[in-house]
């Protein structure tokens, strides 16, 4: 049996590794003949981002008696996501820049 830590990093290892595989595929739909349809399609991808992150804080931080500890883990969950979401932003870029060239 898979133990709750390891399972939240499991998830937000998805959630990290998902984020440059989605705005890759957008991008490459966007280029496309379907570039009115996709017009608004970044905000969606980044409100399905975030109601992802919601449900790893949800589903695998666990909860505890103390309001301060449950405070302490998701100032920590949202100090994480936000790192990572940086990183994995940058790593879309290089993807990108791989992708299309200078």
């Amino acid at each position: 049996m898979i133990k709750v830590w390891a399972r939240l990093l499991l998830n937000v290892l998805a959630w990290f590794l998902a984020m440059p595989a989605m705005f890759v595929a957008v991008g490459a739909l966007g280029q496309r003949k379907f570039q009115s349809l996709f017009e608004n399609i970044v905000p969606i991808t980044a409100a399905i981002l975030f109601a992802w992150a919601a449900w790893i804080y949800w589903r695998f931080v666990p909860s505890t008696p103390r309001i301060w500890q449950r405070i302490g883990y998701l100032a920590a969950f949202l100090l994480g996501m936000y790192l990572l979401g940086a990183g994995a932003l940058w790593v879309t870029f290089l993807v990108m820049l791989m992708i299309h060239g200078a």
